[in-house]
């Protein structure tokens, strides 16, 4: 199922980043992090999250570790 307000993923948004990257505690791309990817995963079930990785599958374990255990 896909989500209306579904959103794509950071490294989609913002190209050539890690989640370590120093950009998400600064300005735009702060304010989407804090904004808009942290409300749109707090908001949505498991199995919309689950959906949605498939869909999106992070580029590398770094990525999948801060969108499951650090970014949650």
């Amino acid at each position: 199922m896909v989500n209306e307000k579904e959103i794509i993923p950071p490294w989609q948004k913002y190209l050539r980043t890690d989640p370590t990257w120093a950009g998400w505690r600064q300005g735009t791309s702060e304010y989407w992090l804090l904004e808009v990817r942290f409300p749109f995963w707090r908001d949505i079930s498991d199995i919309e999250r689950a959906d949605y990785l498939r869909r999106w599958p992070p580029p590398d374990e770094l990525w999948r570790l801060y969108l499951l255990t650090y970014w949650t």
